[in-house]
């Protein structure tokens, strides 16, 4: 009996260990690739350059604001009632349309950057499933995510830019 469960004991033991050793793991820093895809570049141009011209537009609404803001000072204390809470109307309309439109341009350019970005994020999780599969790995972190305690695997950033083309 004694030597039976020696023998299971032994069998367990030796399972585990292949088991362990089979594993092979591999970290990448994964925000630090995705800045170095060409493309990436070419996307932070185009959201540069929708945000310049939404600045742009920005910009003449609070030079119109102004204006009529000053208009307004001036003028205010020799208008009737009526004409000065019309135009006070006025100028509450414009800020008002000025907040809404900044907040419109916060929420177009986090889309467009969205749009722009997600297939980038798809190739470059492709790529790193397939250097996996290809490797052997059973598991890849993300370093650049923070959540790696111990950086003890492989390195896969080589890999997965050559299966990138990069």
């Amino acid at each position: 009996m004694n030597m039976k469960n020696t023998l299971i004991l032994l069998a367990l033991f030796l399972g585990l260990s292949f088991n362990v050793e089979a594993q092979k793991f591999g970290h990448i820093d994964a925000q630090s690739l995705l800045l170095s895809l060409p493309e990436r570049v070419d996307a932070q141009q185009t959201i540069e350059a929708a945000a310049k011209e939404y600045e742009g537009e920005m910009i003449r609404m609070q030079e119109e604001l102004q204006t009529k803001y000053g208009e307004y000072q001036a003028k205010a204390t020799t208008w009737p009632d009526a004409i000065r809470q019309q135009k006070e109307k006025e100028l509450q309309a414009l800020d008002q349309g000025l907040q809404e439109f900044g907040q419109t341009v916060q929420m177009d350019l986090a889309r467009m950057e969205e749009n722009l970005l997600t297939p980038m994020i798809e190739r470059v999780q492709v790529a790193i499933q397939d250097v996996g599969k290809a490797h052997g790995f059973t598991y890849i972190f993300d370093s650049s995510m923070g959540a790696t305690l111990y950086n003890g695997g492989e390195d896969v950033t080589d890999l997965v830019k050559t299966k990138l083309g990069l």
